[in-house]
């Protein structure tokens, strides 16, 4: 029998792994297509040079916290399993960035 963490972590991440895999095939590859207009405007109204990439890593850490501050709304399955897969998208992003700007 596998450890109680184990078998409840193993449970969750199969969730998450069926939803953004439903909602990818239902949205497209919006995250590699994304312009990051919004992001690339506010940052050139406040004198910050933007480009794709940087854009990219932004809109995940607000996507993160956006999705971690909806817990305040109390819990819901769906909030928590969505969560995971943003921050999972988040600790990527700055994984990839870190290694470009090295």
């Amino acid at each position: 029998m596998n450890p109680l963490f184990e078998s409840n972590a193993a449970s969750s991440i199969s969730k998450v792994t069926a939803t953004f895999s439903q909602r990818g095939n239902e949205y497209g590859d919006t995250w590699r297509n994304g312009q990051w207009l919004n992001i690339k405007a506010a940052a050139k109204v406040a004198g910050i040079p933007m480009d794709t990439d940087t854009a990219r890593l932004l809109a995940a850490a607000a996507l993160s916290d956006v999705k971690y501050q909806r817990m305040e709304g109390g819990y819901k399955e769906d909030t928590v399993i969505d969560r995971i897969a943003y921050d999972a998208n988040f600790a990527a992003e700055m994984e990839r960035y870190i290694a470009r700007v090295d």
